[in-house]
């Protein structure tokens, strides 16, 4: 399914403001009922009281890929 999925606390760039991926696959309930790849908080302030949701082709820029181990690897294998 997805590849090249970026793991939790990765910090990328969206239309020139720098945010860290918290969760994945999420819908907007509130708009379109949309699935996106990532949901994501502010960086460095952290979760607020909204998410940002993103689509991995609206990236500018990954400025630091998080943590992986062995969970995360299971994960990505089995979503592709």
């Amino acid at each position: 399914m997805i590849k090249d999925i970026l793991p939790i606390g990765s910090i990328i760039r969206v239309k020139g403001k720098d945010l860290m991926i918290c969760s994945y696959f999420k819908k907007d309930a509130l708009y379109n009922g949309e699935r996106y790849d990532y949901a994501c908080c502010m960086y460095p302030t952290g979760v607020g009281p909204n998410t940002i949701l993103v689509n991995k082709e609206k990236i500018e820029k990954v400025i630091f890929i998080g943590f992986q181990d062995e969970r995360f690897a299971k994960l990505k294998e089995e979503l592709e």
